[in-house]
């Protein structure tokens, strides 16, 4: 039909005589009468979507919103102040921190479990109860506590998703607010969350610390003590009256003996080898020995002498007196002179030597004999205190265990008391700046409540116009007619000389 061909908008081919196209070229005006010719089916779907949206809002409640304000100022208890004998300097937080840490405790779960503690549930949430009370009917009898707790915390999690805190930029002031359908019981929650921030607030700051380390001291205590019983009842099961004491006394005991032990058996050899000495000297000398030799001769020939001189003051010497002293004096003198030395009557006595030796030996045995009695009872006196040692040394591991565990509980109970008196002076400090947080402005029953019923009316209008509107422009573009002569004077691109109504 056409000898060339060019693409109009859309991607259509178009011939200088005829055109091939699927759809008609449609302008605005085009668009508008055919959006037009479809306002029954638009209507159609529009009515059921903003029906059933006014029905929604209809069934949402009206909410009432207590509303209340804190102060917030910086006090001690915000202020890190470093340990005495520890190095660094204090730290003080900004503005925007403080606040931000006081909204996070307003919005502490144990701030809302608190409040929510001092209300009937039934009253706050009475679709909750409602649906416990049916759950615990089914359920067995173990399960109820479980449920019933469960509740409570659904109430909770309810609670804090409506409280809302927040601050404006660089301002000390804390907004809250609390929405609830029953204005009464909107400002009574506000109130009782105000007031278990405040109450867990003084807890967290002042009072709780100094509380648990007082239990925690008081808990290391009862153990210290129990340590001690057990440690007395440990001495006095094994006859112990102090352990370490009895060990160094022992061990002591110990070493002296040894020493005396050895120090004895070395005497005792010393003693035993002298004694072989004595007793070797004793086999090779004899108990008694020569003294003196009587011997008179030479004093009987003085004698004869002067007998001789006094018979010659009286007698010749050829008188026969004289003549028989003169024979003996000669006899006398010949018997002398035929001798090697004396002679006579041999005098024996004990020997010295022999004696003193016999003595020493005597003393040495005696006391060899000594020594092993004492070496006797030094081994026995070892003997015990060994015994004794070993069974000290076995008991030393459990000993030491108790001592350990009771080191650990003094220095427990040492470290929580100093700590214990550190958390009571800061308490003081936290008391005296307790009014670091004040309220303003209490909450009060609210007036006039707030409903979602009219956004969620405008929205189920703006959905049902907006699919409606879809709907018509979608039946538009489908449609293969020509709404008006201009529409077929574009899509054919020649002018339309007359129309045709349809038969």
């Amino acid at each position: 039909m056409a000898a060339s061909q060019d693409w109009g908008p859309g991607g259509d081919s178009r011939s200088e005589v005829g055109v091939v196209r699927r759809r008609p070229w449609m302008g605005a005006a085009e668009l508008v009468l055919q959006l037009w010719r479809a306002k029954w089916l638009m209507l159609v779907i529009f009515l059921p979507i903003f029906v059933l949206g006014l029905v929604a809002a209809m069934q949402m409640p009206t909410k009432y919103e207590a509303q209340s304000r804190l102060y917030v100022r910086l006090g001690e208890e915000s202020v890190y102040r470093p340990k005495v004998g520890t190095e660094g300097a204090g730290a003080t937080p900004e503005q925007e921190q403080l606040i931000q840490a006081e909204i996070e405790i307003l919005r502490s779960p144990v701030v809302a479990e608190r409040a929510l503690a001092r209300f009937p549930l039934s009253r706050v949430f009475p679709d909750l109860v409602e649906a416990m009370e049916k759950q615990i009917a089914e359920a067995p009898d173990s399960r109820r506590e479980a449920i019933a707790e469960q509740t409570f915390q659904k109430g909770v999690a309810a609670l804090r998703k409506s409280f809302e805190a927040g601050s404006a930029p660089k301002t000390p002031v804390i907004g809250t607010a609390l929405s609830h359908e029953d204005a009464q019981l909107s400002a009574e929650l506000l109130n009782a969350m105000i007031g278990a921030y405040l109450d867990y607030r003084s807890e967290v700051f002042a009072v709780g610390g100094s509380d648990s380390l007082r239990d925690q001291r008081k808990k290391f205590e009862g153990e210290l003590l129990n340590v001690e019983s057990e440690i007395r009842a440990f001495l006095r099961r094994n006859q112990i009256g102090d352990f370490e004491s009895e060990r160094q006394t022992a061990q002591q005991l110990y070493a002296t003996i040894s020493g005396e032990l050895l120090t004895n058996k070395s005497r005792a050899s010393a003693v035993e080898g002298q004694l072989d000495i004595n007793n070797q000297q004793l086999a090779t000398m004899e108990p008694q020995q020569d003294l003196y030799v009587e011997d008179n001769s030479a004093q009987r020939l003085s004698e004869l002498r002067m007998e001789r001189e006094e018979l010659l003051s009286r007698y010749t010497e050829d008188s026969r007196a004289v003549q028989a002293i003169d024979t003996r004096i000669d006899q006398l003198r010949d018997y002398l002179n035929s001798r090697d030395g004396l002679s006579g009557t041999t005098r024996r006595g004990p020997n010295p030597v022999y004696q003193q030796i016999e003595q020493a030996a005597a003393n040495l045995e005696a006391e060899a004999q000594s020594l092993a009695l004492q070496r006797a009872e030094l081994e026995r006196q070892l003997n015990s205190i060994e015994a004794r040692l070993q069974r000290l040394n076995e008991l030393q591991p459990e000993w030491q265990e108790l001592q350990r565990r009771k080191a650990l509980m003094e220095a427990n109970v040492q470290n929580f008391s100093a700590r214990e008196i550190e958390e009571r002076a800061l308490a003081e400090i936290s008391n005296q700046s307790a009014d670091s947080v004040r309220v303003l402005e209490p909450a009060r029953v609210p007036i006039q409540g707030s409903s979602l019923k009219l956004p969620i009316a405008a929205l189920a209008f703006l959905f049902a116009g907006f699919t409606a509107l879809m709907a018509g422009l979608l039946r538009a573009l489908t449609r293969d007619g020509f709404a008006t002569a201009r529409s077929l004077e574009r899509t054919i691109g020649v002018p339309v000389v007359g129309a045709v109504g349809r038969v």
